[in-house]
């Protein structure tokens, strides 16, 4: 049995009583304990916060605590994971000199922070959580062809869609800008891939549709009569998810339509791999797995 650390968890900002990640945290790590792994939960929690200093602050309290009921553990053992959503995202200055293990810095957006017990490092997981469910439901980027590539056809320009339009373009996709509360920069890493909306039409890559401009906990109305989508049919990912009960996937005449957990879901794992846990890599759950663990429970 591997022993890992004794670590304080949290989701951090605002809105975030909907939030599943401190259940996510806790499921993986039982996952892990069955492959002989043991990560130790001295809290794991929902912390609201308009403030990321606030949420950093907590995290030290917390583990300020800890050493004072257990002066004889070892201190490198202690670790911090936050996961940092809205408006916390944008918070950390670029030259904080937070280490990053994945995610482009420049793009100032953060959505996962540890801190090892030296240091803080940081990760941006949005981009590689969209590839990961895209690649569960198809998704092939090994196309030449500009217009067999395929296609994020998105809506909004904050900080979760620069993330995304930066690791769909670094794949190899292209993306349709359509419109959205801020603008996606013309100049960002993605300049060369958007696809001027006259020639959307004679695009015949595989499309994922997504509105990031999606308010937090709500989950959009689905209409259409319910058939088989198909393997090639395009894809509607919604970026939240709200309480209660769902369903995961629902294939109509439109597409197959993907609850927000995926995105969820995907985002957490890349989080286990490139910065709370890269060592126990191999041995976490898959998507499909992680999903079935949200949908039994």
């Amino acid at each position: 049995m591997a022993k890992g650390p004794t670590v304080c968890a949290a989701v951090a900002g605002n809105p975030i009583s909907h939030s599943l990640t401190p259940f996510l945290f806790k499921k993986v790590a039982q996952h892990l304990e069955s492959h002989g792994h043991t990560i130790t939960f001295h809290t794991c929690e929902k912390i609201q916060h308009t403030s990321l200093i606030d949420a950093l602050a907590w995290g030290h309290a917390k583990i300020t605590a800890i050493a004072k009921e257990d002066e004889g553990a070892d201190p490198t053992k202690r670790e911090i994971w936050l996961s940092i959503t809205s408006p916390l995202k944008h918070q950390l200055p670029i030259d904080s000199g937070t280490e990053w293990s994945i995610g482009e810095p420049m793009l100032a957006s953060v959505n996962q922070m540890r801190h090892d017990g030296h240091v803080w490092k940081a990760a941006n997981t949005d981009g590689a959580g969209l590839l990961m469910v895209a690649r569960e439901f198809g998704f092939d980027f090994n196309f030449t062809d500009d217009l067999d590539r395929p296609l994020l056809c998105m809506t909004g320009g904050g900080s979760t869609a620069r993330a995304c339009a930066a690791s769909w373009t670094e794949a190899g996709g292209k993306i349709w800008w359509k419109e959205g509360r801020r603008n996606l920069s013309p100049r960002g890493p993605w300049k060369d891939s958007i696809v001027n909306p006259r020639d959307v039409c004679d695009h015949i890559g595989r499309r994922l549709h997504i509105d990031f401009d999606q308010p937090a906990g709500s989950t959009p109305e689905i209409k259409g009569e319910r058939i088989d989508a198909g393997l090639d049919a395009p894809v509607f990912l919604s970026v939240s998810y709200s309480d209660g009960e769902f369903e995961s996937v629902i294939e109509n005449e439109w597409g197959l339509f993907l609850d927000g957990r995926w995105l969820l879901a995907a985002q957490h794992l890349q989080g286990w791999a490139q910065l709370y846990y890269p060592s126990a890599t191999d041995d976490l759950p898959t998507l499909s797995e992680l999903m079935d663990i949200l949908i039994s429970d």
